[in-house]
């Protein structure tokens, strides 16, 4: 077990950005934030638009299919066809909210790595 989370903390510690190479990791990180944004304010609108047309094929599918039939065989299964769109309406809204949790935590991340970056930088100019 330990042997595991040495070779993890060596993976770990090889990613971090050195203070021989800062100006070059902060213009990556602006490029990779930036492209990252980019992408999630597509995916936003992908996911509004999926999310409104599942719940309307799903209201169309109920108000239109359930009042023509008095059938209970078919009603349960429009009422099952109904469900299976709203929940693939949710997946994806769920898939959106995901993503836009993870750039938020990567910006995080990625201020936090400058910073660490700008006080190597720091102590390395006092000594």
């Amino acid at each position: 077990m330990n042997f595991k989370d040495d070779k993890l903390q060596d993976r770990l510690l090889s990613r971090l950005p050195q203070p021989d190479n800062a100006e070059a990791y902060r213009k990556e990180v602006a490029d990779l934030l930036a492209k990252n944004e980019r992408g999630f304010r597509i995916e936003k609108y992908g996911a509004r638009a999926i999310w409104i047309f599942c719940v309307g094929l799903a209201t169309v599918i109920l108000l239109l299919g359930m009042d023509r039939t008095h059938d209970p065989v078919r009603a349960a299964w429009l009422g099952t066809v109904a469900c299976v769109w709203l929940i693939f309406g949710a997946v994806e809204l769920m898939k959106h909210f995901i993503n836009r949790t993870r750039v938020e935590l990567l910006k995080e991340v990625k201020q936090t790595q400058l910073q660490i970056l700008e006080l190597h930088e720091l102590f390395a100019k006092r000594q």
